[in-house]
Protein backbone atom coordinates (compact mmCIF):
# COMPACT_ATOMS: atom_id res chain seq x y z
CA UNK A 1 0.00 0.00 0.00
CA UNK A 2 1.35 3.35 -1.10
CA UNK A 3 0.03 6.07 1.28
CA UNK A 4 2.05 8.53 -0.81
CA UNK A 5 -1.36 7.73 -3.46
CA UNK A 6 -3.38 8.64 -1.11
CA UNK A 7 -4.54 5.16 -1.21
CA UNK A 8 -6.87 4.00 2.41
CA UNK A 9 -6.63 0.32 3.40
CA UNK A 10 -10.31 -1.72 3.19
CA UNK A 11 -12.84 -1.53 5.89
CA UNK A 12 -12.36 -2.58 9.72
CA UNK A 13 -8.65 -3.23 9.11
CA UNK A 14 -8.56 -5.09 5.67
CA UNK A 15 -4.91 -5.28 4.49
CA UNK A 16 -5.59 -4.00 0.67
CA UNK A 17 -6.60 -1.06 -0.98
CA UNK A 18 -10.34 -0.50 -2.44
CA UNK A 19 -10.62 0.04 -6.24
CA UNK A 20 -11.32 3.68 -6.16
CA UNK A 21 -9.83 4.25 -2.21
CA UNK A 22 -11.51 6.07 0.47
CA UNK A 23 -14.87 5.61 -1.64
CA UNK A 24 -17.96 3.19 -0.62
CA UNK A 25 -18.40 0.81 -4.14
CA UNK A 26 -15.09 0.21 -4.41
CA UNK A 27 -13.82 -3.63 -3.96
CA UNK A 28 -13.62 -4.66 -0.59
CA UNK A 29 -9.93 -6.16 -0.70
CA UNK A 30 -8.52 -5.92 -3.86
CA UNK A 31 -5.90 -8.75 -3.04
CA UNK A 32 -5.93 -11.88 -1.00
CA UNK A 33 -8.77 -11.68 1.43
CA UNK A 34 -7.32 -11.22 5.06
CA UNK A 35 -6.12 -14.52 7.21
CA UNK A 36 -8.81 -14.71 10.09
CA UNK A 37 -11.21 -11.91 8.71
CA UNK A 38 -12.03 -8.78 9.30
CA UNK A 39 -10.85 -7.26 12.51
CA UNK A 40 -13.89 -5.78 13.60
CA UNK A 41 -16.57 -8.13 12.68
CA UNK A 42 -19.89 -7.13 11.28
CA UNK A 43 -22.51 -7.16 13.85
CA UNK A 44 -25.53 -8.91 14.02
CA UNK A 45 -28.90 -8.05 16.33
CA UNK A 46 -30.36 -10.58 18.88
CA UNK A 47 -32.44 -12.39 16.55
CA UNK A 48 -29.97 -12.42 13.90
CA UNK A 49 -27.42 -14.05 16.04
CA UNK A 50 -29.69 -16.74 17.47
CA UNK A 51 -31.10 -17.60 13.96
CA UNK A 52 -27.32 -18.13 12.68
CA UNK A 53 -26.68 -20.64 16.05
CA UNK A 54 -30.16 -22.36 14.79
CA UNK A 55 -28.61 -22.98 11.67
CA UNK A 56 -25.26 -23.66 12.36
CA UNK A 57 -27.20 -26.81 14.68
CA UNK A 58 -29.83 -27.68 11.45
CA UNK A 59 -26.63 -28.05 9.36
CA UNK A 60 -24.69 -29.95 11.76
CA UNK A 61 -27.10 -31.41 14.30
CA UNK A 62 -25.36 -31.60 17.92
CA UNK A 63 -24.16 -35.16 18.79
CA UNK A 64 -22.84 -35.95 22.32
CA UNK A 65 -19.04 -37.37 20.60
CA UNK A 66 -18.73 -33.76 19.04
CA UNK A 67 -18.90 -30.01 19.63
CA UNK A 68 -22.03 -28.58 19.54
CA UNK A 69 -22.08 -26.08 16.15
CA UNK A 70 -23.80 -23.34 17.86
CA UNK A 71 -21.70 -23.36 20.69
CA UNK A 72 -18.22 -21.99 18.60
CA UNK A 73 -19.15 -18.39 18.33
CA UNK A 74 -20.33 -18.82 13.98
CA UNK A 75 -21.63 -15.37 14.67
CA UNK A 76 -18.27 -13.81 15.16
CA UNK A 77 -16.68 -16.00 12.57
CA UNK A 78 -19.23 -14.94 10.41
CA UNK A 79 -19.09 -11.43 10.96
CA UNK A 80 -15.81 -12.05 9.98
CA UNK A 81 -16.33 -12.86 6.22
CA UNK A 82 -19.51 -10.82 5.41
CA UNK A 83 -18.81 -8.37 2.79
CA UNK A 84 -19.55 -4.84 5.28
CA UNK A 85 -21.92 -2.36 3.65
CA UNK A 86 -21.23 -0.16 0.33
CA UNK A 87 -18.36 -2.29 -0.54
CA UNK A 88 -18.57 -4.90 -3.58
CA UNK A 89 -18.09 -8.61 -2.67
CA UNK A 90 -15.22 -10.07 -4.18
CA UNK A 91 -14.27 -13.35 -1.85
CA UNK A 92 -16.10 -16.28 -1.52
CA UNK A 93 -18.60 -17.03 0.12
CA UNK A 94 -20.17 -14.06 -1.75
CA UNK A 95 -21.84 -13.09 1.46
CA UNK A 96 -22.59 -9.33 1.77
CA UNK A 97 -23.66 -7.15 5.14
CA UNK A 98 -27.43 -6.02 3.70
CA UNK A 99 -28.68 -8.75 1.57
CA UNK A 100 -27.23 -11.74 4.09
CA UNK A 101 -28.96 -9.76 7.55
CA UNK A 102 -31.63 -9.37 5.04
CA UNK A 103 -31.97 -13.12 4.62
CA UNK A 104 -31.47 -13.92 8.48
CA UNK A 105 -34.52 -11.43 9.10
CA UNK A 106 -37.13 -13.70 6.89
CA UNK A 107 -35.82 -16.51 8.88
CA UNK A 108 -36.66 -14.51 11.81
CA UNK A 109 -37.55 -15.62 15.59
CA UNK A 110 -39.68 -18.10 14.07
CA UNK A 111 -36.78 -20.07 12.77
CA UNK A 112 -35.13 -19.86 15.62
CA UNK A 113 -38.27 -21.15 17.86
CA UNK A 114 -39.49 -23.56 15.56
CA UNK A 115 -38.80 -27.72 15.88
CA UNK A 116 -36.24 -29.39 14.19
CA UNK A 117 -38.23 -31.01 11.67
CA UNK A 118 -39.35 -27.11 10.78
CA UNK A 119 -35.85 -25.99 10.81
CA UNK A 120 -34.79 -28.52 8.96
CA UNK A 121 -37.69 -27.64 6.08
CA UNK A 122 -37.22 -24.08 6.11
CA UNK A 123 -33.25 -24.99 5.41
CA UNK A 124 -34.33 -27.17 2.54
CA UNK A 125 -36.61 -24.55 1.31
CA UNK A 126 -33.92 -22.49 0.85
CA UNK A 127 -31.81 -25.23 -0.56
CA UNK A 128 -34.14 -26.12 -3.04
CA UNK A 129 -35.00 -22.35 -4.01
CA UNK A 130 -31.72 -21.84 -4.48
CA UNK A 131 -31.78 -18.87 -2.50
CA UNK A 132 -28.51 -17.78 -2.20
CA UNK A 133 -28.32 -17.30 2.20
CA UNK A 134 -28.49 -21.14 1.40
CA UNK A 135 -24.78 -21.69 0.03
CA UNK A 136 -23.49 -18.88 2.45
CA UNK A 137 -24.67 -20.63 5.16
CA UNK A 138 -23.42 -23.85 4.47
CA UNK A 139 -20.42 -22.40 3.32
CA UNK A 140 -19.89 -20.25 6.75
CA UNK A 141 -21.22 -22.69 9.12
CA UNK A 142 -18.89 -25.38 7.55
CA UNK A 143 -15.75 -23.14 7.50
CA UNK A 144 -16.56 -21.73 10.80
CA UNK A 145 -16.87 -25.43 12.83
CA UNK A 146 -13.72 -27.44 11.17
CA UNK A 147 -11.73 -24.32 11.68
CA UNK A 148 -12.06 -24.54 15.33
CA UNK A 149 -9.22 -26.58 17.27
CA UNK A 150 -11.68 -28.58 19.41
CA UNK A 151 -13.82 -29.86 16.58
CA UNK A 152 -9.76 -30.89 14.97
CA UNK A 153 -9.45 -32.30 18.58
CA UNK A 154 -12.72 -34.86 17.77
CA UNK A 155 -11.75 -35.20 14.41
CA UNK A 156 -8.40 -36.87 16.16
CA UNK A 157 -10.50 -38.65 18.55
CA UNK A 158 -13.09 -40.28 16.47
CA UNK A 159 -12.01 -40.67 13.08
CA UNK A 160 -9.27 -43.01 12.58
CA UNK A 161 -8.28 -41.87 9.36
CA UNK A 162 -8.32 -38.29 11.08
CA UNK A 163 -5.84 -39.42 13.38
CA UNK A 164 -2.71 -36.97 11.87
CA UNK A 165 -4.83 -34.32 10.90
CA UNK A 166 -4.09 -30.98 11.86
CA UNK A 167 -6.98 -28.52 11.24
CA UNK A 168 -7.24 -26.95 7.42
CA UNK A 169 -4.22 -26.24 4.94
CA UNK A 170 -3.70 -23.79 2.63
CA UNK A 171 -5.52 -20.49 4.21
CA UNK A 172 -5.42 -18.92 1.22
CA UNK A 173 -6.16 -21.52 -1.18
CA UNK A 174 -4.79 -21.31 -5.00
CA UNK A 175 -5.21 -17.44 -5.42
CA UNK A 176 -2.02 -17.06 -6.17
CA UNK A 177 -2.40 -19.68 -9.45
CA UNK A 178 -6.54 -18.81 -10.36
CA UNK A 179 -7.91 -16.22 -12.22
CA UNK A 180 -9.86 -13.79 -11.28
CA UNK A 181 -13.67 -14.53 -12.48
CA UNK A 182 -14.66 -10.90 -13.81
CA UNK A 183 -18.19 -10.47 -15.30
CA UNK A 184 -16.10 -10.87 -18.84
CA UNK A 185 -14.83 -14.49 -18.05
CA UNK A 186 -18.45 -15.30 -16.91
CA UNK A 187 -19.76 -14.25 -19.37
CA UNK A 188 -17.26 -16.36 -22.01
CA UNK A 189 -17.75 -19.18 -19.90
CA UNK A 190 -21.76 -19.15 -19.98
CA UNK A 191 -21.46 -19.02 -23.83
CA UNK A 192 -18.10 -21.79 -24.38
CA UNK A 193 -19.64 -24.40 -21.32
CA UNK A 194 -22.24 -27.10 -21.22
CA UNK A 195 -23.17 -29.40 -19.00
CA UNK A 196 -25.79 -32.56 -18.62
CA UNK A 197 -28.38 -32.08 -15.80
CA UNK A 198 -28.80 -35.15 -13.40
CA UNK A 199 -31.86 -36.06 -15.22
CA UNK A 200 -30.02 -36.48 -18.61
CA UNK A 201 -27.10 -38.33 -17.98
CA UNK A 202 -27.10 -41.89 -19.13
CA UNK A 203 -25.35 -44.99 -18.55
CA UNK A 204 -22.40 -45.62 -21.04
CA UNK A 205 -22.20 -49.36 -22.22
CA UNK A 206 -18.76 -50.58 -21.51
CA UNK A 207 -19.16 -54.36 -21.72
CA UNK A 208 -17.82 -53.86 -25.38
CA UNK A 209 -14.40 -52.70 -24.26
CA UNK A 210 -11.17 -54.77 -24.50
CA UNK A 211 -8.59 -53.99 -21.66
CA UNK A 212 -6.22 -56.54 -24.15
CA UNK A 213 -4.52 -56.54 -27.12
Amino acid sequence: MNNALGEKPAPFGAPETTATPGEAGGFFETGRPRLGGLQNPVGFDATQAAVIDAAADTIIPPHPDWPTASEQDLVTFMGRYVTPSGYKNKHFPFATEDEFKAGLDRLGQGFVDGSVADRTAAIAALEKAEDPLFEQLRALVYYGYYSRPVVTLAINRNLPAGRDYHGPPLPYGYLQTTEPWDEELLTQAQENGSYLETDEVVRVDLSQLSWTK
